[in-house]
This record gives C-alpha cells, structure tokens and sequence, in this order.
C-alpha cells in the first residue's frame, strides 16, 4: 500500500516533463544556413522582378509550407515559381509582406540540404530602403521546424531624381538721365518750347509683372526768385491731360515697347505730375530677356510771362514687381 502514491508521483512527473520537453523543441528551432537573396531589378517599384531564395536545412522534417517575409511594406504583385530545386513542386502566394511556397505533397527533408527557388511577377516597394526576407520551413500541422531566418540585406533604390531650382526674384531698373538743365529763352521760338526725354528701362522675373508710377515733390516748377514763382503744370493729373496747350506750361506724355502704357497719354497728351504719384506703365508678365523700355518727354514751354529764374522739380520713379 505504501508503495502506491510513489508510482502516482513519477507518472506525474514523466507528464510534465514530457510537456517541458515538447515547449523547448518548439522554441527552439534551428537557424537555416547559407541563406541568401537576389533580386533581379533593384529599383523601386520596378514590376516583373524575380525574387531569388537559397538556404540549406537544418533540422530533418517533413517541409509542407515555406515562408518567405519581407522586411518594410509595399511588396506587390501576383508570384509564380520560376524554378525549385531541393524541394518538392508546389504553389505560392502573397499575403502583405509574406510570400508562401506550400509544397504539393510533403516528403521529410534531411538536414543539410540545399533548396533554391525563384518567384516571378513581383513588384518590388516603392521605398528606397534596404531589405532582409525572414525564412520560416513549417510543417503542415504547422510546426516550425527551421527559422525564421533572416537573409542578407537587397536595397531597394530610388529610380529618380528630385531636381529642385530655387530663381531668386529679380528686377532691373534703369534710367538714362538722372538730371537735366534746360536754358530758355521767351524770345526765341526754338528755346521757348523745349523737350527732354528721359529713358527708362526694366528687366524683371517677376510671374505677374510690375507696374511704374511717377511722382514729383512739387505744384509745378518752383523758383526761389521773389515771390516764389512757378511754371504751372499742364494738368491736374493724367486724368486730365490735354493736348499740349502752349504758354508756360510744365508736363510729360509717356511712350514705351513691351509696357502697357496708360491710355491717358494716347494721342500724345500730356499731363501734370502729381505729389502721390500716379502708375503711367505696367505688364502682367515677366519681362524675359528683353527689357521694357518707357520714354517720359517732359517738355517745357514759355512766354514773357515767365519770370527768369532757376525753376526746378524732382522727379522719382517707382517700379513695384509682382512676383504673385
């Protein structure tokens, strides 16, 4: 009697140690060895590429189902079995990252031994990056019998170029004349009546072009003599500019090529400069290699109504590119 709990005991130990046993085996599997992977066309996205797996066994067992998964995401395509030696004829399928090689009908395959296969029709990531494929040999229960073993590394490169050319904005402004004297005389026909052009050029980049105002900082020409007197301006504005009038009179009509001139200086009318300024060209463009060119006759005409004297004026332009 006293013997009987003594078998119960080693009946319960052989159990678990059998179920310890088992837990370590499955735990355990074997590295595969001489892994390796190729790839036919490196470039991202390419399409059509054959995958290449070569490994030999290392552990006995009856191979049902071989998976191959591949690092990172974007693997595509619908594989087929280029080649397969060392194992038995089989199908393959993709789910993800995971291509699975399941052999028809599974035979034991022995330790140390060579098996190659190749997928066709893959389409490989569209990230550059590098790769490794964990090799996994299962049997159909499944059990793990080998792996997962990881491969060397395949990188994936980019197939482009991402060109970038930064154009910094840009204008050119140029004026021909930065100062003019004009010597008058009432009593003579060619020097009461007097022009000076003023040429102006711009050469811009900007996409939506730019526009030019002109502006004074006086009513006028202003003298210093006694009584501070003036030669009037032809007009208020380019509202309201006129033919040229005669008489003492101070004003400027616009001409150019390339620009928009302003229509109020359409049939050769003049008008008065003004102290805010006012826009006399424009373009919607860029310029490209040939600059605008915008001409400002500025004439001056007189009578002995003029006081003699230094009349002067300032005259400022301003060019404002859109590079919008």
């Amino acid at each position: 009697m006293g013997t009987k709990p003594r078998r119960a005991l080693i009946v319960v130990w052989a159990l678990v140690g059998g179920m310890l046993a088992f837990g370590t085996s499955a735990a355990q599997a074997a590295a595969l060895t001489n892994v390796s992977w190729t790839v036919t066309n490196n470039q991202v996205s390419a399409t059509g590429v054959t995958y290449s797996y070569s490994f030999k066994t290392a552990t006995t067992g009856t191979i049902k189902t071989i998976t191959f998964a591949v690092s990172g995401a974007g693997l595509a395509g619908t594989p087929a079995i280029a080649k397969n030696y060392g194992i038995g004829a089989g199908t393959v399928s993709r789910s993800g990252q995971t291509i699975t090689y399941t052999v028809t009908s599974a035979v034991s395959v022995s330790a140390g031994i060579p098996i190659y296969v190749e997928f066709s029709g893959l389409t490989n990531s569209s990230t550059a990056a590098s790769y490794t494929t964990s090799i996994t040999t299962q049997t159909a229960a499944p059990a793990t019998i080998d792996g997962p073993t990881a491969t060397n590394a395949v990188t994936l490169a980019a197939n482009n170029t991402a060109v970038t050319v930064t154009v910094a904005k840009s204008l050119t402004f140029t004026s021909d004349t930065t100062s003019y004297t004009l010597a008058m005389d009432p009593s003579l026909p060619a020097l009461a009546d007097q022009t000076q052009n003023v040429v102006l050029t711009v050469l811009t980049n900007a996409n939506s072009g730019y526009t030019l105002t002109v502006s004074d900082n006086a009513a006028g020409l202003q003298s210093s003599a006694t009584g501070n007197p003036t030669i009037a301006d032809v007009s208020t504005g380019k509202a309201t500019s006129i033919t040229w009038p005669g008489g003492d009179k101070y004003g400027y009509t616009v001409t150019g090529t390339g620009a928009t001139i302003d229509s109020a200086f359409s049939g050769s009318k003049y008008g008065g400069y003004v102290s805010a300024g006012e826009q006399i060209a424009s373009r919607s463009n860029a310029t490209g290699a040939t600059a605008d060119t915008i001409t400002i006759a500025n004439r001056v005409s007189i009578d002995y109504g003029a006081q003699a004297g230094d009349y002067t004026d300032t005259i400022t332009y301003t060019v404002t590119p859109n590079y919008n």
